[in-house]
């Protein structure tokens, strides 16, 4: 299990030097080829309602990220070579006027992707030009690879260092936790943890399966039932000193929206340090 090919989404342009800066340490330590993915969605066209059918065409989203595609490709390709990493800026002209579905397909063909926790709109400049509020939940539910969350607060380097496993024995958590191996294997501290567990010794033998892939890790539980699963898990993450989580995402499909389970919702919403997710 390796980490050879690292897909960073560029389009939250006020955000991109924290996941750069991620994608660059992460592409040297794994000796990976780091691919800068920006999109240029589609002017975005709604329907106006009144006398016949017609419709309105918006394309200031669309302007917005042509104009900064040469800011943002400079400010990448700056951050790779600074780095000494392999690299490759890939700008994409989508013809949908949603940044996700010009990720997803990508994303089929990568070993990692990396995108921003999704922004307040005080914390950008330009409060009106923003991806998608629900393009991190769907590149994690759709993209069928680990998707690395990078908070919008805080700045983290050498991530994976004190890792916590959220883990609850069902098929998500199971394949994030095995996703997450290149990142132990380096790590100082790896911590299995069952929240309010079932079981007696939880996580006991998915903790001997990766110490034979050379992970050192400690299988523990928490038990609190006064405090929702995503905050103890958050709380736990914290007491350790972790830098990153490493949970399972739940959700279903609901039309064309899905519905996020409550861990996957309360982590994301509230997270404070890098969250490794799959589904």
């Amino acid at each position: 299990m390796s980490i050879k090919t690292i897909i960073v989404a560029l389009n939250e342009v006020g955000l991109n030097e924290k996941i750069m800066t991620a994608a660059a340490e992460l592409g040297t330590r794994f000796d990976a080829h780091v691919i800068g993915l920006y999109i240029i969605p589609a002017a975005e066209v709604y329907p106006v309602i009144g006398e016949g059918l017609s419709t309105q065409v918006y394309a200031g989203h669309r302007d917005y990220y042509v104009e900064h595609c040469d800011e943002v490709k400079q400010a990448f390709e700056s951050q790779m070579d600074l780095n000494g990493v392999k690299h490759e800026w890939r700008m994409v002209d989508v013809k949908s006027s949603l940044i996700a579905d010009g990720v997803i397909p990508h994303s089929f063909h990568a070993d990692l992707i990396i995108v921003p926790q999704k922004p307040e709109r005080v914390n950008l400049e330009e409060p009106d030009i923003l991806v998608e509020n629900d393009f991190t939940e769907r590149v994690i539910m759709e993209s069928g690879r680990p998707v690395l969350v990078i908070p919008t607060v805080g700045t983290f380097s050498d991530i994976g260092q004190q890792v916590l496993v959220g883990w609850n024995g069902t098929r998500e958590s199971a394949r994030t936790a095995f996703y997450a191996i290149p990142f132990m294997r380096d790590a100082k501290n790896v911590t299995v943890t069952w929240v309010n567990s079932p079981e007696e010794l939880p996580g006991t033998q998915l903790a001997i399966c990766l110490a034979r892939h050379g992970v050192t890790a400690t299988a523990t539980s928490a038990v609190n039932k006064d405090v929702p699963v995503g905050e103890e898990l958050l709380s736990t993450a914290s007491d350790l000193g972790a830098d990153l989580l490493v949970i399972g995402a739940y959700g279903h499909s609901r039309l064309r929206e899905f519905v996020l389970g409550g861990v996957t919702r309360t982590i994301l919403d509230k997270m404070t340090i890098p969250v490794l997710m799959s589904h």
